[in-house]
């Protein structure tokens, strides 16, 4: 069997090129699979953060009408301050409470609440004030994820009492 000198070494090329495209597919695969494994992650970390960030809203909302109750018509910087570590109601968060700051803000005292017009239905001017807060909590933790969630309540008063 004799096969021409022009012949010889083309397998050699053709096995060397399929090697070559092989590779690349590999490399692709891999580098599109890692993009994806951190796009994922981040995508947790934001979630988390969103889920920290209104865990503080919560928690300052479920202070009202205790004796830590932050809507008493003053801005509190931080309505968790007198709490212990041990005690503090965001310390189950997974990164723990101190990545979360939480702020409220009494925006107006003693304004008219608001009513739905209905016929026949008393006026409340004069014996229900409604005080308007702003609650502003936030999740931040350094290289991963940053998220804040803001909440209006309005506290009923009877009378004006401030």
């Amino acid at each position: 069997m004799t096969v021409s000198r022009r012949n010889r070494g083309v397998a050699l090329v053709v096995s060397l090129l399929l090697l070559l495209v092989v590779t690349v597919i590999g490399i692709t695969a891999a580098m599109n699979s890692s993009l994806r494994l951190r796009m994922a992650g981040n995508m947790q970390d934001a979630y988390d953060s969103f889920q920290a960030a209104e865990a503080g809203v919560y928690a300052a909302l479920g202070l009202a009408n205790t004796a830590d109750d932050p809507f008493v018509r003053l801005d509190q910087v931080d309505p968790f301050a007198d709490f212990a570590d041990e005690d503090h109601p965001l310390n189950a968060l997974k990164d723990g409470s101190s990545s979360v700051a939480v702020e409220v803000f009494l925006i107006a005292p003693a304004r008219e609440c608001p009513r739905p017009p209905e016929e026949g239905a008393g006026s409340s001017i004069g014996v229900f004030d409604c005080d308007f807060y702003r609650v502003v909590s936030e999740h931040d933790v350094d290289r991963k994820a940053r998220t804040q969630v803001e909440m209006g309540v309005v506290k009923t008063v009877i009378g004006e009492s401030g």
